[in-house]
């Protein structure tokens, strides 16, 4: 019997096509805003910290500064955006966020055509990190809205599909274009992110109901969320493992460049294979997580950027860092959906806002944390590089203590994100 290649050609197009409308059309649209908006970014903040501490001079605890103060405001804007989403909707919140960062993108791009220094930059890099910030614990809110508790982990694992894919092709275009010119860079970052914005606003119909019904905001109300203790105990141990997270761009891609003595263009190529990774084996972990409890997931996660980041000082060559990026990228794919899920099942239907923002605070504080823990360290270890990266992955194996410690605490309801729910 011959192939019959028509028939095989009209099967895959079948699959497809049943495949995307498993999901609201307004997944996809999240997911591929995600992606146009990732791309441009990704172009720019890897090259941010070699921007002010290789050309400009700055120290690294200077430029960890600066990523402290921009993570520590888009931890507070990223709290009031999901409250606000929660109250006057998703769509309007994150299309002018990402209109705002495109904004603030075109802003640096003139300053540094014009020569400026390192203080009008790196606030200008401050206020798009604000206006950043209500984009994500939204769009994750969003996903929630729209896709049913057993299909949250493959919901979230796609939106990162989306993002990566951005993330994977940005740095290496990135990688050339900062040999010519950094304006240029941010030039094309605020493209990606007006580009982002109008599709938003455009296309994507609001998915919370009954607006004009809702309380006025109150400060009182983001406080009241304390009284969810296992919630509290969760953002806790992941504190660690953000902080940890926080490591990727700033001190790693220092390190990579300054002391393994990688290019620019070989830096960019590390940041795509994260990027390359997630895009093609996210589905596929999702799928496999699903078999664990969350809590497990986050455990072994966590083992993996212990072991990842601690390889990390003992590099020598790009060989070596392209092996520590791989174990990072696969933790990441690990953690990331698994840990989001756990917060939307937590959290009622009312306040997904609520709990996303305040999520969304605790990985900004990690960001926060983890640039400036990185830059002290390498300012007054940067001679023992084993010192740096053995401080950075001992906060990895205690919050894989944490995670195990609260899989005894946590509910099979929350702790549970895909087929084995069904049967709760």
């Amino acid at each position: 019997m011959f192939f019959n290649f028509k028939s095989y050609q009209v099967m895959l197009t079948q699959n497809i096509s049943s495949f995307f409308k498993r999901y609201d059309y307004r997944l996809w649209v999240i997911t591929f805003g995600w992606f146009i908006s990732a791309m441009g970014f990704a172009m720019v903040i890897p090259f941010i910290s070699i921007l002010f501490h290789v050309e400009m001079g700055v120290s690294m605890v200077a430029v960890g500064t600066v990523f402290c103060i921009s993570s520590l405001s888009r931890a507070l804007f990223g709290v009031l955006g999901g409250e606000a989403s929660d109250r006057w909707g998703r769509v309007k919140i994150m299309g002018l966020s990402m209109l705002g960062r495109a904004a603030s993108f075109l802003l640096i791009a003139l300053l540094l055509s014009k020569g400026a220094g390192f203080i009008p930059v790196s606030g200008l890099v401050i206020l798009s990190s604000i206006l950043g910030a209500f984009y994500q614990p939204v769009a994750h809110a969003m996903v929630a809205d729209v896709v049913v508790r057993e299909k949250r982990v493959e919901a979230y694992s796609i939106v990162r599909i989306g993002g990566n894919l951005g993330w994977a092709l940005g740095p290496a275009i990135g990688g050339f274009i900062s040999v010519v010119s950094y304006s240029v860079l941010f030039l094309i970052g605020s493209l990606t992110a007006l580009i982002a914005g109008a599709l938003i606003l455009l296309f994507i119909k609001e998915t919370l109901p009954e607006l004009e019904n809702r309380s006025k905001f109150s400060f009182k109300d983001l406080i009241e969320i304390r009284r969810d203790r296992l919630f509290f105990l969760y953002c806790v141990v992941s504190l660690f493992l953000f902080t940890v997270i926080g490591q990727l761009v700033a001190t790693f891609s220092v390190f990579s460049v300054g002391s393994v003595g990688i290019s620019k263009t070989l830096l960019g190529y590390l940041y795509t294979l994260n990027g390359a990774i997630v895009v093609l084996f996210q589905f596929p972990m999702s799928k496999f997580v699903e078999r664990y409890r969350l809590t497990r997931v986050l455990v072994y996660g966590s083992a993996l950027y212990l072991i990842g980041y601690f390889s990390v000082g003992l590099a020598t060559s790009f060989a070596w860092l392209f092996a520590c990026m791989t174990i990072v990228s696969v933790a990441e794919i690990a953690v990331m959906p698994a840990s989001m899920t756990i917060v939307a099942n937590m959290a009622s239907e009312r306040h997904r806002g609520r709990y996303m923002g305040t999520f969304s605070l605790v990985h900004s504080l990690g960001w926060a944390v983890g640039p400036l823990l990185g830059g002290f360290l390498l300012d007054f270890f940067v001679s023992q590089p084993i010192i740096v990266w053995s401080g950075i992955s001992s906060l990895a194996l205690a919050s894989a203590l944490g995670y195990q410690w609260l899989g005894t605490k946590l509910p099979l309801t929350v702790d549970q994100g895909g087929m084995q729910s069904k049967t709760e």
